[in-house]
Parts: C-alpha cells; sequence; structure tokens
C-alpha cells in the first residue's frame, strides 16, 4: 500500500476516534448535569467538532490535490462461510473490548459454499466503522446479523443509539454517495462494492431509538 493511502487511511481512523469521543463525551454530559451548566463543556464539544471538520477537510484537500485513486483492485473472490466463521467473532469480541459497547453477533450460514467479492481490508474498517459511528450516536448495543441466502449475502448493523429523522439521514447517504469516498454511516468498502460488484444499500433510522444499515453481497461463480 502506497504512503498516500496510508496517509488517508490513518486521516479516516483519527476522524473515527474523534466520532468516538465526541459520543463520549455527550454521555458524559447527559449523566452530569452540573457539566450541561458550564460553559467548558461547550468549549470541548465546539473544539472535537472542529477537529473532526479539521479531518474531512485535510482529506479532500489531500485527495484533489494528489488527485489519487483510492479503488484499486482491492476486492477479491473469498470463500464465505470460510471467512466469516474464522474472522467475524474474534473481531467483534476484540471490538468489545476496545470500545465498550455490547455487540450481539448472530452468524446464519447455509452448507453450499459461496464465494463473493469482498475487500478484506476495507473489512475491518467497515466493523470500526459502524461501531464508532453507533458509539458517536450514544448507542450502547450493536446488533450484528450475518446471514447467507442462496444467492447473496445479507449483512445487518442495528444500533440503540439515538437515531435520526428522514431528513438527517437522507443528507448522510447523498453525502457518503456524492463522491463515493465519504464514509457518512457505512464504509468505503460497502460504497465500493455498489458500484463494483452489485452490492445493494438501504438504511433506515427511527429518531430517538436506532439506525440499520442493510448490505446485500451477491455470490460469484469461480
Amino acid at each position: 500500500m502506497s504512503a498516500d493511502k496510508n496517509l488517508l487511511f490513518l486521516n479516516h481512523d483519527v476522524n473515527n476516534h474523534l466520532g468516538i469521543a465526541l459520543g463520549y463525551f455527550e454521555l458524559l454530559i447527559q449523566k452530569n448535569p452540573e457539566l450541561q451548566q458550564s460553559s467548558y463543556a461547550s468549549l470541548v464539544t465546539k473544539g472535537l467538532l472542529r477537529a473532526r471538520d479539521l479531518s474531512h477537510e485535510f482529506a479532500q484537500t489531500y485527495q484533489d490535490s494528489n488527485k489519487l485513486d483510492l479503488s484499486q483492485k482491492d476486492f477479491v473472490l473469498i470463500a464465505v462461510q470460510e471467512h466469516f466463521l474464522k474472522n467475524s467473532k474474534p473481531a467483534y469480541e476484540q471490538l468489545m473490548e476496545i470500545y465498550n459497547i455490547k455487540i450481539n453477533l448472530q452468524v446464519t450460514m447455509i452448507d453450499e459454499p459461496k464465494n463473493a467479492y469482498l475487500n478484506p481490508v476495507e473489512l475491518v474498517r467497515l466493523r470500526e466503522n459502524i461501531v464508532s459511528n453507533a458509539i458517536a450516536a450514544g448507542a450502547t448495543e450493536l446488533d450484528v446479523h450475518l446471514e447467507m441466502k442462496d444467492t447473496y449475502l445479507v449483512a445487518t448493523f442495528t444500533d440503540n443509539g439515538k437515531g435520526m429523522n428522514q431528513e438527517e439521514l437522507d443528507k448522510i447517504i447523498l453525502f457518503q454517495h456524492g463522491d463515493g469516498k465519504s464514509h457518512g454511516i457505512g464504509s468505503r468498502s460497502i460504497v465500493e462494492g455498489a458500484s463494483k460488484h452489485g452490492y445493494s444499500i438501504s438504511y433506515s433510522s427511527i429518531e430517538g431509538k436506532s439506525t440499520t444499515i442493510r448490505t446485500l453481497v451477491p455470490y460469484y461463480e469461480t
């Protein structure tokens, strides 16, 4: 991987953790009424928001100035059962240890071997991104269901965060799909998968209750 890509991926990871910091600080304020009256709380929130905005600006400026192509041939044909049974459980267990969020993982497989185009590196970032966004939304639990159907894999992620109204959700979806590189509430992996390999994506949110991301990944014959 080039230094250019490493720099942009690092910037994205920094942005993820700024989102987590914002989420935790919001929870801290909610649980401490005295902080709600403090001028320092507002300054901290503004500082974290500014750092997040600067991170977005840096990424956009760097991409524009270097004309980077971030959509190289990173997707490979992978045996679905083998990959998810071997990697998913330990990955989500590790995320629970790191981020103090309960992740309810359910994996439903079929007997017939199937293959799909996946990006292994981006799958790691996808998990991190969805967990960090859930925490930033005040979630304490995340339901993850990886379900194999006869012709496609369904990945569903539902958090119990503050949710969004339809207007807020529409803005985030438009932002994510605007340039094909933004991360919105999902990941570049989903956006690229949709454009290259026929992924189908849906988003839904209930204000004050939850947000759900659902992705359909078609199988391919070897």
